[in-house]
């Protein structure tokens, strides 16, 4: 299983962009027409799903599916409309799609594809909606993106290693 290879990968943290909703919306009109009845859930997950959010300007994407099995039928789909597959990166048992920028080698899209019984489905979607409704732990997830990128601006395992313990520290308290 391919995972997370971040050597020299290049990565920024940009103010919140009200245009991340729309173009969650957008894309996910094309991916339900792609994965039709297997995607029993499109929902926007990460940190651009969460107004005044600073973040990568990468829209995260969450698909589920009853059945893990069924995502290999839809690559040639997925590729078709700009993506690359990953296969199984995030979770063992889950894929990744990536859809980059035409201009550059940066990520507009992450595709998550999870079958729906997967425990790490609800982490992701308490901690959305937790940050949607908790807005001073958005300004302190803000500051540390941002602390972290002045620290780190070359480094992005670094940046990932302590936004992820961060991350972890909140699961405990409100999941």
């Amino acid at each position: 299983m391919s995972r997370h290879n971040y050597a020299g990968r290049k990565y920024e943290v940009v103010a919140y962009d009200p245009e991340w909703p729309k173009l969650f919306e957008l894309e996910a009109s094309r991916l339900r027409l792609t994965f039709g009845e297997d995607a029993l859930m499109i929902e926007h997950i990460g940190s651009t799903s969460v107004p005044g959010l600073d973040s990568k300007p990468t829209v995260d994407i969450l698909i589920t599916v009853k059945d893990i099995a069924t995502v290999e039928s839809h690559v040639l789909d997925m590729e078709s409309i700009g993506y690359k597959h990953l296969g199984e990166y995030v979770k063992p048992g889950t894929h990744l799609f990536v859809k980059e920028r035409p201009d550059n080698a940066d990520r507009l899209f992450n595709v998550h594809v999870f079958p729906s019984d997967h425990p790490h489905v609800q982490d992701m979607l308490k901690l959305r909606d937790y940050f949607r409704t908790h807005p001073e732990e958005v300004t302190k997830y803000m500051n540390l993106k941002r602390e972290l990128f002045e620290k780190y601006p070359d480094d992005y395992g670094q940046y990932r290693r302590f936004k992820d313990e961060y991350m972890e520290e909140l699961k405990k308290r409100i999941i």
